[in-house]
């Protein structure tokens, strides 16, 4: 058994976890230059774009790839190479197919969805910049399938350092791209500032390109060599029609579950400025409101959120290879180190947002709105956390062929948000979108949670125990944040550059807090062993 094979599932979630960190701090930094090419007023394009990307893209890079990544991992623990070549083939060319229809459908409907997203009320110069987009954003939806397929590839191979160096590829070409050719766009040839929005939008579909050629290169290597290996094997590949079925049969609960889990892009897209336009008839107000819930605020509760693709990439091969050994004892370990882990990093990293808005906000987005967003970021912790756990809790679920309780939860915890948002939006303003989605994925969570205690027999003594621990740590971090904030008062006051180094200095404070007294309730320690401290002090010694 290699090295890679060794590999403990902590540390390959925290290895992806470590891309995925890394690709949004990046994809966090532009969005303060960005916003000034562009005009705060034009970031509402580049949400709506991104909407309908995320919502049909969700869809393929959760259907498909994971599914690739699950057969590519019990293939190989069978030994099978033939069999994992032909994935890799079938998967391609549905990839392909997949992903030019979804381009044809944005460029063919435009239009239409254009009017549905932002209604009748608004002026045709809005309706024609949110139909350009939509137009430039269907490249993306033919590119970023291919690169997604790749990434399955070597997702079940476990080759999770090169995935997440691709993420972090992707995300600097990207910036790249938006930012350089925003610059020349808007500053030296003097054009609308709304260019900075097309780049940016048609950034996605360069970088995508540019990730691909990464994988291309590790082709020459890695596939090469599984190629020979496939010569030398005897036995036949499985018949193409049984592996078809099995793709499908393993990838449309995916393709389903990612449809049902968009809950919070879909009711926002296509019900939030219908539902604001009944309490308010403030273009600009609302508009403003969308680009914070969906992309400013969004980019800065994505922070945490990167434990939960880190650890669902993780969690597909090891649970997979776990459980088609039998190995039930395996799989539970699995299952609560992962929940511990994320749990523990993910309640702090969420807090911060939350004690620490109004700097946070002003240092990334400026004083201009500075209180509204930080209400909105205040509020929108609540879907770090859920948004954080319910992926890996759902992950598990999939991994352990749980496929119709989980879809039966989340088409419930759907339509939960698609019923509560209109009516929580009418009560409680714009703070109801943000409610509903919590609603929603925190029934997810709850409900998956005891389908695997009936199913494997999991307690969660242990897990509820660290949780309450955690809480109590989360005093200390608590204390440390308000002293923080009395002593600098109102962020405003200081140059942005100044507000960042104290900004820093204040999140350290309170993460030393948090983690210090955790230390001392000896929860780190429970997660990741008694020695882990000797060990990463020997790691930074290498």
């Amino acid at each position: 058994m290699t090295n890679r094979r060794k590999q403990s599932l902590i540390a390959g979630g925290l290895t992806s976890t470590a891309g995925i960190f890394l690709s949004k701090a990046l994809g966090i930094l532009y969005v303060s230059p960005f916003t000034a090419l562009a005009s705060e007023a034009n970031t509402a394009y580049y949400a709506y774009a991104y909407s309908i990307y995320d919502l049909l893209l969700k869809v393929s890079l959760a259907g498909l790839p994971f599914a690739v990544a699950a057969l590519v991992a019990k293939y190989m623990v069978k030994e099978d190479v033939k069999t994992v070549i032909l994935i890799r083939k079938l998967s391609m060319s549905f990839m392909a197919v997949f992903g030019f229809v979804s381009m044809m459908i944005v460029l063919i409907f435009s239009e239409p969805i254009t009017t549905l997203i932002i209604t009748e009320n608004v002026t045709a110069e809005t309706l024609q910049r949110t139909r350009n987009v939509l137009m430039i954003i269907s490249l993306a939806l033919f590119v970023v399938p291919l690169l997604s397929s790749y990434r399955g590839f070597y997702q079940g191979l476990k080759y999770l350092k090169e995935y997440a160096f691709s993420q972090v590829l992707e995300q600097l070409a990207r910036i790249l791209f938006l930012l350089g050719m925003g610059f020349l766009a808007v500053v030296i040839f003097r054009q609308d500032s709304m260019w900075a929005v097309y780049f940016a939008v048609l950034s996605t579909s360069v970088s995508a390109m540019i990730s691909i050629f990464q994988f291309v290169f590790l082709d020459r290597r890695v596939y090469k060599d599984l190629k020979a290996k496939a010569n030398e094997q005897h036995n036949e590949p499985v018949n193409r029609k049984e592996l078809m079925m099995e793709l499908f049969n393993f990838s449309i609960p995916f393709f389903l579950m990612s449809f049902f889990s968009s809950g919070f892009s879909i009711s926002n897209l296509f019900l939030f400025n219908r539902s604001m336009y009944m309490i308010s008839d403030n273009e600009n107000q609302i508009k403003l409101l969308y680009s914070m819930i969906m992309f400013t605020t969004n980019k800065l509760t994505s922070i945490p959120q990167v434990l939960a693709p880190g650890f669902s990439i993780a969690i597909i091969p090891y649970i997979t290879s776990s459980y088609e050994r039998k190995d039930m004892k395996e799989v539970r370990k699995y299952i609560t180190d992962a929940l511990n882990t994320v749990l523990y990093l993910a309640i702090p990293l969420s807090f911060v947002l939350y004690f620490l808005a109004e700097p946070v906000y002003y240092v990334m987005y400026g004083a201009q709105n500075v209180e509204v967003g930080a209400i909105v970021l205040r509020t929108s912790t609540l879907l770090a956390l859920t948004g954080t756990v319910y992926p890996v809790v759902t992950t598990m679920m999939m991994s352990l062929r749980m496929k119709r309780k989980i879809l039966t939860s989340w088409i419930i915890g759907f339509f939960i948000n698609m019923a509560t948002i209109m009516p929580l939006i009418l009560v409680f303003n714009f703070y109801g979108s943000i409610l509903s989605a919590a609603l929603s994925s925190a029934f997810v969570i709850i409900v998956s949670l005891v389908q695997i205690r009936k199913t494997l027999g999991i307690r969660y003594t242990k897990t509820l125990r660290l949780l309450l621990l955690m809480i109590v740590g989360m005093i200390s971090f608590y204390a440390v944040s308000v002293l923080f904030g009395l002593l600098i008062g109102d962020p405003t006051h200081y140059p942005r550059i100044i507000m960042l180094i104290i900004l820093g200095i204040g999140t350290l404070l309170t993460m030393a807090a948090y983690f210090a007294t955790t230390y001392w309730l000896q929860v780190p320690q429970a997660i990741f062993g008694e020695d882990f401290a000797e060990k990463i002090i020997l790691r930074f010694r290498r």
